[in-house]
């Protein structure tokens, strides 16, 4: 009996121990997620935004505490540029030629996060010397009326031509493209409408040529006809030609979402790059052109490139400067990611 007293005894003292270890020990739990920040970003509907829609669909960006609230969609940069440097959204889609113009002519201070789209080089390259190779690498082009007068750059002086904005990529590859051929830049007529009223527009003579890119330019060459590849013309070191854009206040204040964004961005362009998910992403893409799949399939495909190069951005600068476009060429490195290339 005494033997049993002291057993049990000693069973009611180890299970006293256990409680209050129970009680004062920390609890186990799974390793803690990192915390989600909402954003807002600004969008173009063209094939390319396939990759942050992807991004947000696949999770890439959950994965890095990202969620994006809301893709608002302006029909050209300046427009969410106005939006970005007003805190409307957090991010934006915007070509390197109304980037450099915010920056060096309108003082806006940005930062450039991470490439969007644009060409691969030695494509770029081989195009120069194939002007067929060119409409088929470039997703930006001019749409002409079949019937009409314009037959070559050269002949639009003198011509009403549309570009979704002043100042902006259209206007600027094509005064350049124009320009090379012999013609006067300045003689063009240039008025602002949308993408997808350029092809109407053209159709009934309202004007004699519009600047569009895919999936408008695939759908303008069905019907009528196009002047081929004022990208590939004026970006000739290849590289990002469509970029996403921050402002400098938010680069500073939040480093972190920033880098995330920037690596995120990346993998989902890595993703429209390889075979298995390149479809995926091209489906995600529809959520924000609101085109088919078959128009999408149809045009010609993005080029997700892998990181900002500082030649490519400065050559771009360096053609709008002697163009007129801007004041200065020079290139401030704060403006560049800081995984820029060279």
């Amino acid at each position: 009996m005494k033997n049993k007293t002291v057993r049990a005894l000693i069973s009611s003292v180890f299970a006293a121990v256990l409680v209050m270890t129970s009680m004062s020990a920390p609890a186990m739990s799974a390793p803690a997620k990192p915390a989600v920040t909402s954003i807002k970003v600004g969008v173009t509907a063209i094939n390319s935004m396939g990759a942050i829609q992807y991004a947000q669909d696949s999770g890439i960006f959950k994965k890095a505490g990202i969620n994006v609230s809301e893709f608002v969609t302006f029909p050209a940069p300046p427009a969410s540029i106005a939006a970005l440097n007003s805190g409307s959204v957090q991010f934006v889609y915007a070509p390197s030629i109304p980037v450099l113009n915010s920056l060096f002519n309108g003082g806006l201070k940005l930062k450039i996060v991470a490439a969007a789209d644009g060409y691969l080089k030695s494509d770029v390259l081989a195009a120069q010397a194939d002007p067929s190779l060119a409409g088929r690498l470039d997703d930006t082009g001019v749409c002409i009326a079949k019937s009409g007068k314009v037959k070559r750059w050269k002949d639009l002086a003198g011509k009403t031509v549309s570009v979704p904005a002043r100042k902006a990529q259209g206007e600027v590859t094509i005064a350049a493209s124009v320009l090379k051929d012999g013609g006067d830049p300045n003689k063009i007529n240039f008025v602002t409408l949308g993408f997808g009223e350029v092809l109407s527009s053209v159709s009934k003579g309202v004007i004699d040529a519009g600047f569009v890119v895919e999936p408008f330019t695939s759908l303008c060459a069905a019907s009528e006809a196009t002047l081929k590849g004022p990208g590939v013309n004026f970006f000739d070191q290849g590289g990002a030609v469509g970029l996403w854009v921050t402002t400098e206040e938010l680069a500073l204040k939040n480093p972190k979402l920033v880098a995330a964004f920037e690596k995120s961005i990346y993998a989902a362009g890595a993703a429209g790059m390889a075979a298995k998910t390149k479809d995926a992403v091209l489906r995600a893409s529809l959520k924000i052109t609101k085109q088919t799949y078959e128009v999408a399939k149809a045009a010609n495909s993005t080029f997700y490139p892998k990181t900002v190069v500082t030649a490519e951005i400065q050559s771009v600068a360096d053609k709008m400067f002697d163009l007129g476009f801007l004041k200065t060429r020079k290139l401030v490195r704060k403006y560049l990611p800081s995984s820029t290339v060279g």
